[in-house]
Order: structure tokens, then C-alpha cells, then sequence
């Protein structure tokens, strides 16, 4: 008989109304017979499963982003590079420049704007973007990359005690420091509001006595390398962008030098072009140089991009054939210029920048061929039947050749030594006291310690002592094509403070516990 509460049971007329009941319907028949304890199971035993795939699955997503590929014969080579028939100095044929997206990276350079000014000076409004690794902006092929564990030279020689150390042993006096910090206090002041320097700095100086010897006209847009010239004294005495009391003015031309850059892409590598109408690629080796010594000194992330690009139009610009550079790219070198771009290598190389072993080798075959009695003095081109170059190509020559590996012993380098010492300091040119200074230290010795103290002293007694002049030099008498003739006052006061730090500007080359590497080939 069926049961009152059947819900299939008719309800009688006269019955009392009663409660709806909700009638379930068949797909829920399986949970009412199923104990609740079963389907408890059965959600925690799926729940499992669902986790378990979960995690299964984030290796394979690890795997893909730590995955390296290695290097095929596919990957993109700068290709102008090995072009033997590139018309020289025409920049039109090449790649059409291609302008990067610039990337935020919190870093000291990054964090303050740069100052808008109102001098018709042209800065370019595209800043190179700024890659998390080296291997993104370098050429992908046939390159050295010379990151080690040990440091081949952090430039700290230029501060602390290691500064007083090197300062005392190798010649240094309070005199010669007491001129540096002179020669950056007049820098400073002759600095632009939007952190260039000019070759012509009466701009500078609006009419102020005393502080005439100007650049030659063809030379008063040449910013950037007038800003290099500006920036590369205070670097030598441990200034930078982060450090020193002078941080703010390198800053200013640390940034005014990488926005006024060209961005340019040749055979899929990207460039940062720093020559120009005035100074061309002198210009550029004194800006890579700058740039690639502040990021050695600081490891700033911000300046990894721009300095590394300056590094690859370096190995763009040389001459395939002959391996050496000059005014303009690819065309057949001279030893003032190379030795520019080989000093701008070395900066790159102690900053652990990737240097093309090709740059290198091709700057040795410039040198072989530019060299007379078997490497002890050097011609200015490579031209056949041309004699020996000038005392300053001598002093470029041989400075590149101990960068470049040749040791103290050497019997090209004893000879050449033994002419500089000859030689000795000349007055007319500025341009040989700074490189010849540099070699005499790195060898040491006699023959340094005798053309150290003439020099030194000689500097240190003409530097301006009064006025709006004071603190710089100016060496109007100058021979011509040395510099102070062409790039006035600034210049001659830039090269005369980086000899009087030569004493600490670098580690020397032939110190046993001190020793610099080589260039790997």
C-alpha cells in the first residue's frame, strides 16, 4: 500500500494542502544513493589530479625561458664589415638607420631629467634603448666576449689609496694635484647648461678678459668630441656620475653625449654613431672612450647600451683591407685616428664589453704595415715608399703595440722607448707630451722618471694662475694639426690634466701584480 508521503500518490479533495516538495530530478539520484563521504572522496581525488597537472606543467615553462640556442651559420654577421668595395665615407648607401624604443632601467643617469636649455645646440630626440644583456647589442658572430671572473682593470686606480699610492710611486706631487683640481674647477665652469663642451668657449665665457685662445671655426660644432675632451679629465681623477663633486657636470655630458648620438643598424647590429661634421671619427673615439671608462668605473646599467654601441660602430667604421681608421668609416686608416679607436677597444675591453677579435687583429695589421725599423717607429698612413711619421706617430705606435701585447722586453719597444727619452718633452706639441707621457710611465724606469719631472713641472708652472683663465692652458705656439691650434684652449687643457694623472689614470702595463690583459686574439 502506498505511503502518505509517495509523491505519487493522488492527493485526496479533501485532504489539507500541503508544502510543495521539490521533486528532484534523475541526474541526482546517483548523490542520494552515494554515501556523502564517497563523493567527498571523489571531489579531493580530482582536486589532486588538477594540482598535479598544475605542476607537471611549470618545468616545461622553465625550460623554454632558460633555454639556450646555440650560435648557426643562420644568425645575422655584419656583413659590411667583410665588404672589400665600400665607397669611403658615404654613410647614404649603407642600412637606413632604425630607431629602438627606449626601455626604462632605474639607474643613477636615469633618474634625473635632462636640463632643456636654449643654446642651438642640436641634440637628437631618440636615446638608444637599453638591452638586459650585452649578447642583444653586440654582433652575434666570430666576437670575444671578455667577461671573466677576474677583472683585467676596474680603473680604481683613480681614487683612494690606491690613487696616493701609484701618485707617490711613479712621480705625482701635491704641486701636480693641486693643478688638476684647478684644471676641473675651470671645466666646470666652462661646461653648457645642457652638458656639452664647445672647442669655442668664448660662447662659454660671453666676453669675459683673459681667457681668449679659441677654437678654429671649423671645429666650433664639433660637441661631441669637445664634450668627450671636457668629460675624460674629471673620469682620470676618479670623478663620475656617482661619486665626486663634480658628479652633476658628468652626468650632464654623459647624458648629452649618448642623446646626441646617431642610432644606426648596420648588418643587423645596432650602432651608436658619436662622429661628426668637425671632429668626425676623432670625435667618436673620444666619446666611446668616455663612455665605455664611466661604465667600467660605475657598472651603471644605464650605460652598458650606449657604450657598447659605440664599440660596434668602431668595428663597423674600420678599413677591411688595411684594418685601421680614419676620418670617416671603411676608409684606409691613419695611426693619429687608430689610435684613438685601439684606446676606445681597451676602455671596452676593461669595461667587459664585447671587442670583435677581427678589430683587433685588423688594428695589428695596420700597425705592421704602418711601421719602420721593425716596429720601433711608425709612419702616419701606410702609404709605400712614405718614411717614418712624426715623434707623436711614434708615441700612438708604440702605446697601441703594449696595449696590444707586446711586452717591456720587446726589441721594438726598448728602441722606441730609447728615442721618446731622446726626445724628451716638446713644448710645440701637447699632442706627443700626452702620448709618449703615457708609454714612459707604463715602462718606467730612467727613462721615465727623467721626462716625468720635466714635464711635470713645466705644466704645473704654466697653468694660468689668476683670473677668469685660471686653472687652464693654452698653447698658442703649437704645431699645427696637435690639437691646441685647432681645438683652442679646452684642448690644450684637457690633454695637459689627463698627463698629470697619468700617474693614476691607469694601472701600469708592466707591474707585476698589476698587470693589465692583453687583448685575446
Amino acid at each position: 500500500m502506498a505511503s502518505a508521503d509517495d509523491p505519487l500518490q493522488p492527493q485526496r479533495a479533501d485532504s489539507q494542502p500541503e508544502e510543495p516538495v521539490v521533486v528532484p530530478g534523475r541526474k541526482f539520484l546517483l548523490f542520494q544513493a552515494v554515501p556523502a563521504w564517497m563523493i567527498s572522496m571523489l571531489l579531493h581525488m580530482l582536486l589532486l589530479l588538477v594540482m598535479a597537472v598544475l605542476t607537471i606543467a611549470d618545468p616545461q615553462v622553465l625550460t623554454n625561458i632558460l633555454s639556450v640556442t646555440n650560435v648557426t651559420d643562420a644568425d645575422p654577421e655584419m656583413e659590411e664589415f667583410t665588404l672589400a668595395d665600400v665607397d669611403p665615407g658615404d654613410l647614404a648607401e649603407d642600412t637606413e638607420p632604425t630607431f629602438e624604443q627606449s626601455v626604462p632601467t632605474p639607474s643613477p643617469l636615469q633618474e634625473v631629467m635632462p636640463i632643456q636649455v636654449t643654446q642651438p645646440i642640436p641634440i637628437s630626440a631618440v636615446a638608444p634603448a637599453t638591452a638586459d644583456m650585452v649578447s642583444a647589442i653586440a654582433p652575434s658572430q666570430s666576437l670575444l666576449q671578455s667577461v671573466s671572473s677576474a677583472m683585467s682593470q676596474n680603473l680604481n686606480s683613480r681614487a683612494g689609496e690606491t690613487k696616493k699610492q701609484l701618485m707617490k710611486r711613479y712621480g705625482g706631487t701635491e704641486a701636480s694635484e693641486a693643478a688638476v683640481a684647478k684644471a676641473l674647477q675651470w671645466l666646470s665652469i666652462h661646461q653648457l647648461p645642457n652638458g656639452a663642451w664647445t672647442f669655442n668657449h668664448a660662447f662659454v665665457c660671453r666676453g669675459i678678459g683673459g681667457c681668449d685662445g679659441t677654437c678654429e671655426p671649423n671645429r666650433a660644432n664639433a660637441f661631441n668630441g669637445a664634450t668627450a675632451m671636457g668629460v675624460l679629465p674629471f673620469l682620470g681623477a676618479g670623478q663620475t656620475h656617482i661619486d665626486g663633486i663634480y658628479k652633476e657636470n658628468v652626468r650632464r655630458a654623459l647624458m648629452f653625449l649618448i642623446a646626441n648620438g646617431k642610432q644606426r643598424t648596420f648588418g643587423g647590429v645596432p650602432c651608436l654613431d658619436l662622429s661628426e661634421e668637425g671632429g668626425n671619427m676623432y670625435s667618436h673615439g673620444l666619446a666611446a672612450i668616455a663612455l665605455c671608462e664611466a661604465y667600467a668605473m660605475t657598472g651603471d646599467s644605464f650605460l652598458l647600451t650606449p657604450a657598447q654601441q659605440a664599440i660596434n660602430f668602431i668595428t663597423y667604421a674600420q678599413d677591411p683591407r688595411g684594418g685601421g681608421w680614419r676620418y670617416g668609416p671603411k676608409q684606409p686608416g691613419d695611426t693619429s685616428v687608430t689610435g684613438w679607436q685601439v684606446m676606445a677597444l681597451k676602455s671596452g675591453h676593461m669595461g667587459h664589453l664585447i671587442i670583435a677579435p677581427e678589430s683587433v687583429a685588423g688594428a695589428t695589421n695596420f700597425l705592421n704595415f704602418a711601421s719602420v725599423r721593425d716596429g720601433a717607429a711608425y709612419k702616419y698612413t701606410t702609404d709605400p715608399g712614405v718614411g717614418a711619421g712624426s715623434d707623436a706617430c711614434q708615441a700612438i705606435g708604440l702605446l697601441c703595440r703594449m696595449y696590444l701585447g707586446w711586452d717591456k722586453t720587446h726589441p721594438a719597444i726598448v728602441a722606441g722607448v730609447a728615442d721618446l727619452a731622446k726626445t724628451g718633452v716638446r713644448k710645440d706639441d701637447i699632442y706627443y707630451n700626452y702620448y709618449a707621457a703615457q708609454v714612459l710611465r707604463h715602462y718606467g724606469g730612467t727613462e721615465w722618471d727623467g721626462f716625468n719631472r720635466n714635464l711635470r713641472d713645466w705644466l704645473v708652472e704654466s697653468q694660468v694662475s689668476s683670473g677668469h683663465a685660471e686653472g687652464s692652458w693654452h698653447f698658442p705656439d703649437s704645431l699645427q694639426h696637435r690639437g691646441p691650434r685647432e681645438g683652442g684652449r679646452l684642448c690644450s687643457t684637457a690633454f695637459a690634466t689627463m698627463i698629470l694623472e697619468v700617474y693614476y689614470r691607469h694601472m701600469p702595463l708592466y707591474a707585476d701584480a698589476a698587470a693589465e690583459d692583453d687583448f685575446p686574439l
